[in-house]
């Protein structure tokens, strides 16, 4: 699959004190790069070990993967979109996706801004 990180900008940057996280991301990365279709990267023995997940209600369409020992607070967020093949790295969550919640509706009422124009 190819990984398109249009909106993942300086995401990567509030890792910069956790560094097994890092190193962690940097697996889950190369994973998804060398993953062919999302049913095959979904059934993987990584996806299982790192808790790879959908997320629920309101954030429909987004995915997760740990990126802390034992389920923590730090995820990789991400979409898929499973025709094209194509996955976007869209946020890391330090606060077990309560930042990422706000982080979503601030880009909402931006792209709404955006149409609107």
């Amino acid at each position: 699959m190819h990984l398109d990180r249009t909106n993942f900008k300086n995401q990567e940057k509030k890792l910069k004190r956790h560094y097994r996280e890092q190193d962690t991301l940097e697996k889950i990365l190369l994973f998804l790069k060398e993953s062919s279709d999302y049913e095959s990267m979904s059934l993987n023995p990584i996806a299982i070990m790192y808790g790879f997940e959908a997320l629920k209600l309101d954030l429909s369409g987004f995915y997760s993967f740990n990126l802390e020992k034992n389920g923590g607070r730090i995820r990789l967020i991400f979409s898929i979109d499973k025709e094209k093949n194509i996955i976007f790295l869209e946020y890391i969550s330090l606060e077990h996706y309560l930042d990422f919640k706000k982080w979503l509706r601030e880009n909402k009422k931006k792209r709404k801004q955006e149409v609107k124009i």
